[in-house]
């Protein structure tokens, strides 16, 4: 018997949650009453510790890969695919177009959220809360702060990656990569978005 770990990193808490917000967005799009009841399972869950809601917990790992004997609950992975699909649920709300979608960062869509609020320069309150998220030094100051940011990139339509965000939430909260110092992995997501976060937006007719 093994500890699911194998089955875990095949899978990918990347993977996992960019199929769940895809299927959860697909069933609801089609007005499907289980989807329909997800998503509000997932909201109604947006300040509850992971664990507190059964409902919300079964939403958010339908088809994971559970460890088999005993592990630190949660688990890094664990933590980071159910902050996920809270805030993706928060972020889909009310929108028919997908606001999760392949490709942009955390980083990427603060950057075109922060130009979005000001024609001249990047919006100053934004840049505010992304530079107080990125200084917070306890899990409830981030997620607090997370749910700020994304309530705002949902007020304006602006779509993220929540696959890669997932990824990057395990690394924020303390998961090493193989071969990494102790902090490593945290300080290279909140390097990472920062450099998104400074690049301009490119406009349609620079992107052509």
């Amino acid at each position: 018997m093994t500890d699911g770990t194998e089955a875990r990193e095949r899978y990918g808490i990347n993977r996992h949650v960019a199929k769940r917000a895809a299927d959860l967005y697909a069933g609801a799009r089609r007005n499907s009453g289980p989807a329909v009841a997800a998503f509000a399972k997932l909201r109604r869950a947006a300040t509850s510790q992971i664990g507190e809601d059964p409902a919300a917990w079964q939403v958010a790992f339908l088809g994971y890969p559970t460890p088999d004997g005993d592990f630190p609950f949660p688990t890094f992975d664990e933590q980071a695919v159910y902050d996920a699909l809270r805030l993706y649920a928060l972020h889909q709300q009310s929108k028919n177009e997908p606001m999760h979608v392949d490709g942009p960062s955390f980083g990427t869509a603060l950057s075109r959220l922060a130009h979005t609020e000001s024609s001249d320069g990047p919006s100053e309150p934004v840049l505010k809360r992304f530079n107080a998220l990125v200084t917070a030094d306890s899990p409830e100051e981030t997620r607090w702060h997370l749910r700020s940011l994304v309530g705002q990139l949902r007020a304006h339509g602006i779509p993220l990656d929540y696959g890669r965000f997932a990824d990057d939430l395990a690394a924020l909260a303390g998961k090493q990569r193989k071969g990494t110092a102790p902090g490593e992995s945290r300080r290279r997501v909140q390097l990472q978005w920062s450099r998104d976060f400074s690049r301009t937006p490119q406009t349609t007719a620079e992107s052509v």
